[in-house]
């Protein structure tokens, strides 16, 4: 059968159904209302129907928004392949507003900038009194890259005009590992052996004010800033903890979902809130709706999938060094709707 025309009838019947519904409570609504506002009684209605109601209007809920989250996401939609950089490897990635992307990896002591279509830009070597690896990447609210640096212990910022160009970040780092910044310009990193996510300001002389600490984590990996000023951080032992902009503790996916996550890596958020967490163990990405069940968006043809990024345009960026690559999906069926535009005029943004 012709695939638009199956597509077509079931768009149809979803809409029938969706129309008999709304049918259907409108002409309740319609009886029952005269009667709630001025009769006395409840007629045969009793507190059984009631609590029946409510526990299957929940249930019903529930329904529709995971029936909603579906329309909107795709699963398994490769747009292209970016081989890795040599060297230096593609075990981490990550998005500027502008849709260029930094990939870096544990091959070689080298950062590559480039655009979204993969075609190279600038290159940063990694060297400060000696080469180091990149573990951890960032960029700044002014545009500059940081990185964490595991073996050596410390947070190293990119500054052109200085030698050597690598800067580092002063303040007690042990073994930082991910690293991100939130919409205050707080620099994040997680700290994998304290148990613990940083998150201070740094200065023009590179010093790091107001730094306060999250601890009680199980080996956190990598943290994201999310869109409502919180964060989320990954831990090696099962689990996405999410966090408030006052750093309070605001659960974990794996409870608040019911999810049982492998080996949880790389972790991202999107505009409107969508949580996408890399499985290294399950070799999937699924997201996270602010309301609705989970998503597997990618459920194939990854290895070893670490970082994940995700584009203004709409696109998922995963670093899978399995495949020494870095895969760009289509994740989302339409563009990203935004309600807060000039004149309060809906605004979306274009699928590239």
């Amino acid at each position: 059968m012709d695939y638009s025309l199956e597509c077509a009838r079931q768009k149809e019947d979803l809409l029938r159904a969706v129309r008999s519904l709304q049918v259907a409570s409108q002409n309740t609504l319609q009886r029952a209302g005269p009667l709630l506002s001025s009769q006395p009684g409840l007629g045969l209605l009793r507190p059984s129907h009631l609590r029946q109601l409510s526990q299957k209007s929940s249930q019903f809920c529930r329904d529709l928004e995971d029936m909603g989250n579906l329309l909107l996401f795709r699963q398994d939609e490769l747009a292209r392949k970016i081989p890795a950089p040599t060297p230096g490897g593609s075990d981490c990635v990550h998005c500027c507003p502008d849709g260029s992307i930094y990939v870096c990896g544990g091959d070689g002591p080298y950062i590559h900038q480039l655009n979204g279509q993969g075609k190279p830009g600038q290159t940063l070597r990694c060297w400060d009194e000696g080469f180091f690896l990149p573990d951890g990447l960032a960029v700044t609210r002014s545009g500059a890259v940081a990185v964490t640096d595991l073996a050596g212990g410390a947070v190293r910022v990119y500054n052109p005009h200085s030698q050597p160009p690598w800067v580092r970040v002063g303040g007690d780092f042990g073994a930082p590992r991910g690293m991100a910044v939130d919409s205050s310009g707080r620099i994040l990193v997680a700290e994998y052996t304290a148990g613990e996510v940083q998150a201070f300001q740094v200065d023009r002389a590179y010093r790091v004010h107001g730094a306060r600490r999250v601890s009680g984590l199980r080996g956190p990996r990598y943290v994201c800033a999310t869109p409502d000023g919180g964060f989320a951080v990954s831990e090696e032992c099962g689990d996405v903890k999410l966090f408030a902009s006052n750093l309070k503790p605001a659960g974990s996916l794996a409870e608040m979902h019911r999810h049982s996550f492998g080996n949880p890596a790389g972790v991202c958020a999107d505009p409107e809130g969508n949580i996408l967490v890399a499985d290294e163990q399950q070799r999937s990405v699924t997201l996270f709706p602010p309301r609705g069940s989970p998503i597997c968006v990618v459920s194939r043809g990854l290895l070893r999938p670490s970082g994940v990024a995700c584009s203004p345009s709409g696109h998922l960026y995963v670093a899978d060094p399995g495949d020494a690559c870095v895969k760009v999906y289509r994740y989302r069926v339409r563009p990203y709707y935004s309600p807060g535009g000039a004149g309060g005029s809906p605004q979306v943004t274009p699928r590239s």
